[in-house]
C-alpha cells in the first residue's frame, strides 16, 4: 500500500507520515494515507497501547470516520488553504457516528424517545458536517443554474476518487467507500443537484477500488468457532459489498489457510459484479499484499526486495489502476525509491512457469483454490519427515543463514503438520479404536470444527498421496521451486499464544541487565547467546520450537482450504459439501 501511495501525486495530510511531502506540481490532487489497525495513529487517538488493534481491529471505526472528514477537509483546503475539521472536531463527529450496515441502509435507528432527547442518526451527523462545508464555500460553489462567484481556483468539473486497501485495510476501504457514497448522496439531496453523488455540489466520480486480500476479523475473529469477524463496520451483507458501477480489482492469496484470516471475496453468492475482477495469486496473505522483509524464512535475498513474490501483485494492481484512470506516477518518483516497484526477472520466470502448471480453465473459485493449494500440500509432504532444524536445512537449501526465530517458526510449523497428518491418516485409513470393553468405532480426530472432515473428504479423493504411500503425486518442478523460494509459511509464524520475536528480544534485553546469579541456568545460556549475537550486529532469540499456532481443535492447521465468504456470513465459496453432495457455493 505504501508503494502505491508513494506513486500517487498530490497534497498530503500533514502529520500522518513523518517526512511525507506534497507534490507541488499537482496542487489539485490530494492523497490520504490511513495507517492500519494495530499501528499507532495519533490523529484518531490510537496509541497502539493494547493488542486489540491487531487482534480485533480496534480504532477501525475512528479511521473510517477520519477518512470521511478528510474528504471534506481536502475540498476546503483546495479552495481556502486550511482544514475545516481539526482533530478534536473529527473525534467528536466520530463518537456520534454508528457505521454499521444497518445504519448505512436506514436513516432512523433511533427510538422516539432518543429523537426527542436530541440524539442524531448517522445521516444527521453527516448532514451537519456537510452543512459546515457548504457554509464555508459559497463563493466557489455553483448556484442553481449559475456560475461560481469566485473562479480564482478555476471551475471544478468533477471530483475523482480512488480507494485502495490491504487486509483489514481492504475491509476498511470497502466500508469507507460505501459510507463515502452515502455522504455524497446526502450532499446531492441537500443541494438538489442533478448528479447522484456530489460534495459541495461538485459531481463525484468513483474511479477505482483496489483491494489486496480482504480480511475482516473485526471484533472476535473466526479463529474461534462461534464468530466470523464481521462485527461493527465490517458486516458482509452491506458494508463490504462493492457498490454497483465501481471498477474493482481484488487480488487474493491462494495459499493462505489461517482461520484468523478468512477471505471476504467481492463475489456475492458466486457472481462478480459488472466491472469487478478477482484474481488469485500464489502465496499467502502478505505474499500478495506485502509486508515480509528480505530473507524472512529464506525467501528473497535482494536487500531491496526485488525478488519478493509480492512485487508481482503490486505491478498488476498498478497497471490495472492506471488503465482505470488512476493517475499513479511511478515514473516521476525519485530514483532512490523507484526500485520499490521493481521485480526481479527470475521471480517473473518462476511465476510464469508455475502458471503453466495450473488448469487452463480454472473454473469456479473453489476449483481455483484446490488447483493452487493441493500441490502445496504435496510439496510439504515431500519433507514431512524433517523433525529437526538440521534436517530442514539439509532438505531446503535456502534456509541456510536464516534467523533463529524464523527457524523456530518453520520447525514448529512442520511439527504441527506432521502431528495433524497423523490424525488425518488415522481417519483416512478408517482406523478403528476401542471405546469400551467390546465396542469399536471409527477414529475421529480431536477437533470441534465441522468443516475439517468435509475438507478431509475432499483431500482423500483429490490428494490420495497424503494417506497412501503407494499413490505418489507428480509435483511439477516449477511448483516446487515457487513454494520453496517464494511462498512464505504464514501458519508457522502466526501464534495465538507465546512471545513474538520482538517481545522475546525485549525480555532478553531486560534479563541481560540483571546479575547473572539471579537467572536460571537456561536464562543464563539465552542471555549469553543474545549478547553474542547482538554484538555481531543481529540479536537472536534462543533456539526453540515455536508453539501456540492456531489450534487444531478449532480448525487450525494446514489440512484444509481457506474459508471464503461471499457477501454474507452463511455463504462460503470454498465450503466443501458433505460426501454425496455436489456444492461449490454452500450456505
Amino acid at each position: 500500500m505504501a508503494r502505491l501511495y508513494d506513486c500517487y501525486p498530490g497534497q498530503v495530510v500533514p502529520g500522518v507520515i513523518g517526512g511525507d511531502k506534497s507534490w507541488q506540481e499537482y496542487p489539485h490532487f490530494y492523497k490520504v494515507y490511513v495507517p492500519g489497525v494495530g499501528s499507532p495513529f495519533e490523529q484518531v487517538g490510537d496509541k497502539n497501547d493494547s493488542s486489540l488493534g491487531a487482534a480485533a481491529a480496534k480504532y477501525g471505526h475512528e479511521r473510517i470516520a477520519w477518512g470521511l472528514m478528510q474528504a471534506l477537509n481536502n475540498i476546503h483546503r483546495y479552495f481556502l488553504g486550511a482544514e475545516l475539521f481539526p482533530k478534536a472536531r473529527i473525534l467528536e463527529i466520530s463518537r456520534k457516528l454508528v457505521l454499521t450496515g444497518w445504519h448505512l441502509k436506514k436513516e432512523r435507528w433511533l427510538s422516539q424517545r432518543e429523537i426527542e432527547q436530541g440524539q442524531q442518526s448517522s445521516y444527521d451527523v453527516l448532514r451537519g458536517a456537510l452543512g459546515e462545508l457548504h457554509k464555508a464555500l459559497p463563493p466557489f460553489m455553483y448556484p442553481q443554474g449559475g456560475e461560481p462567484a469566485n473562479k480564482a481556483k478555476g471551475k471544478v468539473g468533477r471530483i475523482h476518487v480512488s480507494v485502495f486497501g490491504f487486509s483489514r485495510g481492504a475491509t476498511k476501504a470497502r466500508s469507507f467507500l460505501n459510507w463515502l457514497r452515502k455522504l455524497c448522496q446526502l450532499d446531492a439531496e441537500l443541494l438538489g443537484g442533478a448528479s447522484e453523488f456530489t460534495l459541495a455540489g461538485f459531481p463525484v466520480v468513483f474511479d477505482f477500488l483496489g483491494l489486496f486480500d480482504t480480511v475482516a476479523s473485526v471484533g472476535l475473529a473466526s479463529s474461534s468457532l462461534l464468530f466470523d469477524g464481521h462485527a461493527a463496520w465490517a458486516d458482509a451483507e452491506v458494508s463490504l459489498r462493492v457498490p454497483p458501477g465501481v471498477k474493482c480489482v481484488h487480488l487474493v492469496a491462494g495459499h493462505e489457510i489461517r482461520r484468523s484470516f478468512p477471505l471476504d471475496s467481492i463475489q456475492v453468492g458466486g457472481s462478480l459484479g459488472s466491472g469487478c475482477e478477482e484474481i488469485m495469486f500464489p502465496g499467502v496473505h502478505s505474499d500478495v499484499g506485502g509486508g515480509y522483509l528480505p530473507k524472512e524464512q529464506g525467501r528473497g535475498v535482494d536487500q531491496k526486495g526485488a525478488d519478493m513474490l509480492s512485487r508481482l501483485p503490486l505491478g498488476v494492481m498498478y497497471r490495472k489502476a492506471r488503465l482505470a484512470g488512476v493517475p499513479l506516477k511511478a515514473e516521476k518518483l525519485d530514483p532512490a525509491i523507484q526500485y520499490r516497484m521493481e521485480a526481479d526477472p527470475q521471480v517473473i520466470e518462476h511465476f510464469n512457469a508455475y502458471l503453466k502448471t495450473l488448469p487452463a480453465e480454472p473454473g469456479e473459485f473453489k476449483n481455483q483454490l484446490m488447483a493452487m493449494y493441493l500441490p502445496y500440500l504435496a510439496w510439504r509432504l515431500s519433507w514431512a519427515d524433517c523433525k529437526t532444524r538440521d534436517s530442514l536445512r539439509a532438505r531446503i537449501d535456502n534456509l541456510a543463514g536464516i534467523s533463529t526465530a524464523d527457524m523456530n517458526d518453520l520447525l514448529g510449523g512442520n511439527l504441527k503438520f506432521i502431528e495433524h497428518l497423523g490424525y488425518y491418516r488415522r481417519w483416512a485409513n478408517e482406523e478403528m479404536v476401542r471405546v469400551g470393553r467390546d465396542q469399536m468405532r471409527r477414529y475421529n480426530p480431536p477437533t470441534l470444527d465441522g468443516d475439517m472432515l468435509r475438507n478431509w473428504a475432499m483431500l482423500k479423493k483429490e490428494l490420495p498421496c497424503l494417506h497412501d504411500n503407494q499413490k505418489p503425486y507428480a509435483l511439477p518442478e516449477a511448483a516446487s521451486k515457487l513454494f520453496q523460494y517464494l511462498v512464505h509459511d504464514s501458519y508457522a509464524w502466526f501464534r495465538l499464544t507465546g512471545k513474538e520475536e520482538s517481545e522475546m528480544l525485549t525480555y532478553l534485553e531486560r534479563k541481560s541487565q540483571v546479575p547473572a546469579d539471579s537467572l536460571s541456568k537456561t536464562e543464563q545460556e539465552w542471555v549469553a547467546r543474545y549478547k553474542e549475537t547482538k554484538a555481531a550486529g543481529r540479536a537472536e532469540v534462543p533456539e526453540s520450537t515455536t508453539d501456540g499456532q492456531e489450534w487444531f481443535f478449532v480448525g487450525g492447521g494446514y489440512l484444509h482450504l481457506r474459508r471464503v465468504y461471499a457477501g454474507a456470513d452463511d455463504v462460503r465459496l470454498a465450503k466443501n459439501a458433505p460426501q454425496g453432495e455436489d456444492s461449490t457455493v454452500a450456505a
